[in-house]
């Protein structure tokens, strides 16, 4: 077992996890929210990060219990 993989691994995934539960809370702005958020752009860049470090950090820790 690989511990330096398997704490990156955890590092990612925790903060994919976290960035997830802020991001479900949150609405992109539009007329329904007064243009009150993020833009559109950015609210999918952070849906892309939350479920990368999400994938990343299962990749890693798969990869350190692999060695």
């Amino acid at each position: 077992m690989d511990w330096k993989y398997f704490f990156w691994g955890i590092t990612f995934f925790t903060l994919g996890v976290l960035m997830l539960r802020y991001i479900i809370k949150k609405r992109p702005a539009s007329e329904e929210t007064n243009w009150q958020g993020q833009w559109i752009t950015q609210y999918i860049h952070f849906w892309v990060a939350a479920i990368m470090g999400i994938i990343v950090g299962l990749v890693y820790i798969l990869e350190s219990l692999a060695n």
